[in-house]
């Protein structure tokens, strides 16, 4: 007995000493860097940095956790800005992520990890032009770890740990921005007076995955009770799009000019004249989000406030099969 506790000591002696040794050779201070290349421009790639509600579409951590509860403080893409997320105990734990500063496109951030360990780490992200319309995105974070702690660095690769979640997460942002931030630009973009409309149809808040079931069962059902002239194109109205939790606000409608008869079912809108600005999407809905995007960094330079946003589809999939004919009117009244 006594020589087992005997070896207990000296086996546990033995790995402090280790520890102590790693302790000094080991570097306290850890950074991990990686970096892409994004075919958009700067002010787009930088628009999903710089704003944290925009992280989702991109973050590793997200699509590892998407029932992860988010917390959002402060004007979104400004110092002081920040966001507290609670997610499975596993996988992202909980934490705060704080905007330290805005350089330009550089966004200087601070991270507090609180679950399941204690830990603080500080980073950037930085988005630089490389000429024909593409975009360097560094990401880097630092960390500090005191001694004897940093010992563990021996056993745990965070390089490539932290790094592979930085180079999906930089995968991510490139496809996303590619689809939805591309080639639209200013150019593209006509301002208008637009007259005051009315409209006929139906009203719902839903998630994203619902809208195209939404839109082919309506419209055809308002044809038949509306009776809209043939020269007048089915209307979209978007009330609010929830970029967060995936979910929208929209009416599925047609210009109609007599509202004084009652029909079952069905709701009148009437949208008020005012100045807006629009962009022509040719193709299928799903990479819309690039006039989108421009149409919102045009009016934000502006410093205007996008109102409601009405899309038009002058060629649709009620008219046409092939995606690629279609054609859609973007309409963003300001307020």
């Amino acid at each position: 007995m006594k020589s087992f506790l005997r070896f207990l000591l000296v086996l546990l002696g033995v790995i402090v000493i280790g520890i102590i040794v790693l302790g000094v050779v080991e570097p306290k201070d850890v950074t991990i860097q990686r970096s892409i290349v994004i075919n958009a421009p700067k002010t787009a790639v930088f628009e999903q940095i710089v704003k944290f509600k925009n992280w989702p579409h991109w973050s590793p951590w997200y699509q590892m956790d998407t029932n992860v509860q988010m917390t959002y403080n402060g004007t979104d893409g400004s110092q002081g800005s920040n966001y507290h997320w609670v997610g499975d105990p596993k996988r992202t734990g909980e934490g705060e992520m704080s905007n330290t500063g805005v350089e330009g496109t550089k966004l200087n951030y601070a991270l507090h990890f609180i679950k399941p360990y204690d830990g603080q780490a500080q980073g950037y992200f930085d988005a630089t032009d490389t000429g024909n319309s593409q975009t360097k995105v560094v990401w880097s974070i630092s960390m500090h770890q005191k001694f004897p702690m940093n010992a563990m660095n021996a056993f745990m690769n965070m390089d490539k740990m932290l790094g592979g979640d930085f180079d999906r997460g930089l995968q991510n942002l490139k496809k996303y921005v590619e689809t939805n931030a591309g080639p639209a630009t200013d150019a593209a973009i006509t301002e208008i007076d637009q007259s005051a409309m009315t409209f006929a149809g139906v009203r719902k808040q839903m998630g994203w995955s619902d809208m195209t079931k939404f839109f082919m069962d309506t419209y055809p059902i308002l044809g038949k009770t509306l009776h809209p002239d043939a020269n007048t194109h089915a209307y979209g109205l978007y009330y609010n799009w929830d970029t967060l939790h995936h979910t929208t606000d929209v009416a599925a409608v047609f210009p109609i000019k007599d509202t004084t008869a009652h029909i079952a079912g069905i709701t009148y809108f009437h949208v008020p004249a005012g100045r807006a600005y629009v962009a022509v999407h040719n193709g299928g809905y799903s990479s819309e989000g690039r006039e989108h995007n421009a149409l919102m960094q045009y009016i934000a330079a502006k410093n205007q406030h996008p109102g409601l946003v009405m899309e038009e589809y002058i060629i649709g999939h009620y008219a046409e099969p092939d995606s690629n004919k279609w054609v859609t009117r973007i309409i963003y009244i300001v307020q």
